[in-house]
């Protein structure tokens, strides 16, 4: 079979800055119009007939009848060889194209009919289907060609169409973004029918297989609109929602490492997207009660996003953060080697190009308790020194208590404790100064840390 060109699409969406944007309900603008899809050109094989071609391939034995029409065929059982037959689409048979919920994290929704349901790890995503991210929420879907869309928080995705072509073995896969942000990875393909779209109100992104990431803001007061596209390998061609029969031309396609921007009126040129930036010194290892990312500044952004995942191609999603400085605070995680994705983003809201970094999340705290007030039991006076230490590991402790505000010469020096306590007896009035140092032995290895000097006052 030799089947005439058609195309990829894909799509592009807009940025909207706002931190915790709730999500808004079923749009009440009408989806943009679908592209009208360019014929398939089918080659007669030697034995071909309309009724088998249609028997075989058509949605319906009788829809040869139009094939017949539009080809002025005569003879629909004696079918020339190497004649050309320009076949629409629509009749063409479709198998389903199976697609997985492969990951989430947060409060993620899968809407079938109307009707809100929870999303599941493994689940099946339908045509006709919704999917909806709460806020830090995430989710990303596996396609059986091995593409795959991932969506951040606060996102709306419908699932138009996903299916493959039973004439042609091509893939389709339609989506329209509602709302949000997401990810693309799709599978580059030689076969020209393949499609791959993802609308918006005020756009339409061709690819033949890339990865982009997309985003959409719907219409505010004082603001229109928007639509973005941010290229991370091959090429991207953006159109407006009505454009007929899109021909990716790679050649006019915003190419990686560029980003457009789409409104009802117009798709801007294509824009240098901002490098990525580098992980400050040191943040590979997070052993604070409270996880901090720091990155070097880039210039030209206006904006900095962090994202958190459990594996390196950042399919398990599970926390990100926005912010005009180049620092990202997260809630405590457990133990483990996460993976963190850092990106800058322009004046005009364009998320530059991504820096990916593993680190080793590994508690180990040491922080030194109130400052002891003293017990009196008969003639003696008792000082209950406490501290804490949290994290895996077997830990041995030493006290240190100095004369004075600084570290020198300890009065008391005691290594080897096991317990998180140290009383002492009947310290004279004065200035003192103390800290607890702790021993830590893990999987085999010793690691030490020092905890801060506290002071402490007795009497006058």
């Amino acid at each position: 079979m030799k089947l005439a060109p058609v195309r990829d699409l894909a799509a592009a969406a807009a940025l909207s800055l706002v931190p915790g944007m709730a999500l808004a309900g079923p749009p009440t603008a009408p989806p943009p119009p679908s592209p009208i899809d360019a014929p398939i050109t089918y080659v007669v094989q030697r034995g071909d007939t309309l009724y088998d071609l249609a028997k075989a391939y058509l949605r319906s034995v009788n829809d040869y009848r139009h094939v017949q029409r539009v080809n002025r065929i005569s003879q629909p059982r004696a079918l020339p060889i190497g004649a050309r037959l320009r076949i629409d689409p629509a009749l063409l048979r479709t198998d389903p194209l199976d697609a997985r919920l492969s990951a989430f994290s947060g409060r993620v929704q899968v809407e079938t009919g109307g009707r809100l349901a929870p999303a599941r790890v493994g689940m099946a995503i339908l045509e006709g289907q919704r999917l909806i991210t709460g806020p830090n929420a995430f989710a990303t879907i596996d396609i059986a060609d091995a593409s795959r869309v991932t969506l951040p928080s606060n996102t709306s995705l419908r699932v138009v169409r996903l299916r493959q072509v039973v004439l042609t073995s091509a893939p389709q896969r339609i989506f329209q973004l509602d709302e949000g942000r997401g990810t693309v990875s799709a599978t580059p393909t030689t076969n020209p029918n393949a499609r791959f779209e993802v609308r918006t109100p005020v756009s339409i992104s061709a690819v033949r297989g890339t990865e982009f990431r997309v985003r959409y803001a719907p219409a505010q007061p004082g603001l229109l609109a928007r639509a973005q596209t941010e290229v991370l390998k091959g090429a991207v061609a953006v159109y407006a929602p009505d454009a007929s029969s899109v021909v990716l031309n790679t050649a006019t396609a915003t190419p990686a490492g560029f980003g457009v921007t789409a409104t009802a009126d117009a798709v801007s040129g294509p824009t240098a997207l901002l490098p990525p930036p580098r992980l400050a010194a040191g943040d590979d290892r997070q052993s604070e009660r409270i996880v901090r990312f720091a990155a070097e500044p880039v210039a030209g952004a206006a904006a900095y996003r962090m994202q958190l995942s459990r594996d390196a191609g950042f399919v398990d999603l599970f926390a990100e953060a926005t912010a005009p400085e180049p620092v990202a605070v997260f809630d405590d995680m457990p133990g483990g080697t996460y993976f963190i994705r850092l990106t800058a983003l322009d004046g005009g809201g364009l998320e530059g190009l991504g820096a990916d970094y593993s680190f080793d999340r590994d508690l180990d705290t040491l922080e030194p308790g109130p400052s002891p007030t003293p017990s009196v039991e008969g003639k003696h006076r008792y000082f209950l020194f406490r501290w804490n230490a949290a994290g895996d590991g077997v830990r041995s402790f030493r006290f240190q208590l100095f004369s004075g505000t600084e570290p020198v010469s300890p009065i008391v020096d005691q290594p080897g404790l096991t317990d998180p306590q140290l009383t002492l007896t009947d310290l004279p009035p004065g200035a003192y100064s103390w800290r607890v140092s702790a021993v830590r032995f893990k999987k085999g290895t010793y690691t030490e840390r020092l905890g801060p000097l506290q002071p402490l006052q007795i009497g006058r």
